[in-house]
């Protein structure tokens, strides 16, 4: 064991032996620092090995230092470059190209603690680009609910997205995928990413009664809700009410099931148009909102740049190249400044 993780598991076997038979299943290891345990296992895989089902791995247990429950994660990485001749370490040179990453409570692989299929779960599936990645991206989030097992929900959002369904979860889960080597031998049925992308898929609440998930959902969507993030509609009952009100639902509260499918029909509705949600069209619409989305990205261009750039280009008839190099930004930047093709809005 590693640092202060000495003796968690030792706990866990006592809070078994303690509780089993006085309180719920899913009851007995509640989220609190008390309880402060992460373990880490790490599946690698060379792009040069010589035996495709061959795999390096190695795990650790550890602290989080968060009030989540006990956590289990799995990292599976793809490695440039030959495996090491020893077994041990990495060779010179070699970097993770690519990374996937599942995120589960302990108590789902402990027997006797409980059935993580009962009641309602919420997930969390995360995008974000490694630092050496060519398309920098700012990281983005997806919240979900469902009352069947996460993973065949996963699947179908899987499904979706190599099926070509536009929604903006499905197309940037679309963008991550090597779907060249979709199914690694050796590592079983996961999927490796794209060169230079993270893949991250937690799952955080197991167990949660309906009106207990309606609430969770609801409050952890604001903050993935377009443009924040990838959620389209509202979460909880906040979403029901939304949908019922367009007349997607007849009435403000049914099962996640149905919900999913009236959110799916109300996106996949407007066909000839943008599938965004109304107060997204009307906030973006707003030349101060598209201003404050726009420079709150790491990867764009800031307002002195673009004035200067269409100073430099527009009044002093100075060439893109000379332009690029007294603002800071690259030809490309200053040509699409220049023609109107980005950042038309800015004034």
């Amino acid at each position: 064991m590693h640092g202060g993780a000495k003796g968690c598991l030792t706990d866990l076997i006592k809070i078994n032996k303690r509780t089993r038979h006085g309180q719920k299943a899913w009851g007995r290891l509640k989220a609190g620092r008390k309880h402060d345990l992460l373990i880490t296992f790490r599946f690698i895989i060379f792009d040069e090995q010589e035996d495709p089902d061959q795999c390096f791995y190695s795990w650790e247990a550890s602290t989080h230092g968060t009030p989540q429950a006990p956590t289990l994660m799995c990292y599976f990485e793809r490695v440039s470059g030959k495996p090491p001749e020893s077994g041990l370490g990495s060779p010179p040179g070699a970097y993770v190209q690519s990374r996937r990453i599942f995120s589960v409570p302990v108590q789902c692989v402990l027997k006797g603690w409980g059935n993580v299929e009962n009641g309602h779960m919420i997930y969390e599936h995360n995008i974000s680009a490694m630092d050496f990645a060519e398309q920098q991206f700012e990281s983005a989030s997806y919240i979900g609910l469902t009352s069947r097992n996460w993973q065949t929900r996963y699947k179908e959002h899987q499904r979706d997205a190599l099926t070509g369904s536009e929604l903006i979860f499905h197309t940037s889960l679309r963008k991550v995928f090597n779907c060249d080597s979709f199914v690694q031998s050796g590592l079983g049925n996961f999927e490796l990413v794209r060169k230079g992308a993270v893949l991250l898929s937690e799952l955080q609440y197991v167990n949660l009664s309906y009106e207990e998930a309606m609430q969770v959902e609801e409050k952890m969507v604001e903050r993935t809700l377009y443009p924040k993030g990838l959620n389209m509609i509202p979460g909880g009952f906040a979403g029901f009410q939304f949908l019922h009100k367009l007349g997607f639902l007849n009435r403000s509260q049914v099962s996640v099931d149905e919900r999913d499918k009236a959110a799916s029909k109300y996106l996949l509705d407007k066909a000839s148009g943008p599938r965004l949600a109304p107060w997204v069209k009307e906030k973006w619409a707003d030349d101060q909102f598209y201003e404050q989305v726009i420079f709150k990205r790491s990867n764009t261009l800031n307002r002195d740049q673009i004035l200067s750039i269409r100073k430099y280009g527009n009044e002093w008839g100075f060439d893109p190249d000379l332009i690029a190099n007294l603002v800071g930004a690259n030809d490309r930047q200053v040509r699409d400044v220049l023609s109107g093709k980005y950042y038309s809005r800015v004034k």
